[in-house]
């Protein structure tokens, strides 16, 4: 596999969502790179050797465990796919890169709501009490 590829299924393992986008994934890839340089290459390998072991969870648990810039790594990742936005090592914000990546954030699906800058639009239910019905 490629990193890329790689770092699409870390993606899906640490999000929970089974089907997330390439595209955005390499646009996240490329952020997070450019945060962490080093560890998230390294956490990339690690999910790669992960992934071949009986319990991928359990043996990428353990290097993140063993090793806290691996866990701010993929704390990153995790938080990139919700919000579009992370925390760099020296906890100044990476915001998000796009408006559309900041509306594609799992959060919206996690709580069914839809972004505050994005309200429905018709034929979506829209107009006073909106809010109030489920998405």
């Amino acid at each position: 596999m490629t990193h890329a590829a790689d770092f699409l299924a870390l993606s899906e393992h640490l999000t929970g969502e089974p089907s997330l986008d390439p595209q955005l994934a390499d646009s996240y890839r490329q952020r997070l790179a450019a945060a962490y340089p080093a560890d998230l290459g390294r956490l990339i390998d690690a999910w790669h050797a992960a992934a071949a072991s009986p319990d991928p969870g359990a043996a990428l648990q353990a290097d993140l465990d063993a090793d806290t810039r691996l866990a701010l790594a993929a704390r990153a990742t995790i938080t990139v796919w919700y919000t579009a936005q992370f925390a760099r090592p020296d906890g100044s914000p990476d915001a998000p890169g796009t408006t559309q990546q900041f509306r594609s954030g799992l959060i919206w699906k996690v709580i069914q709501a839809h972004p505050t800058s994005a309200a429905p639009q018709p034929p979506e239910p829209s107009g006073y009490g909106y809010w109030a019905q489920r998405p």
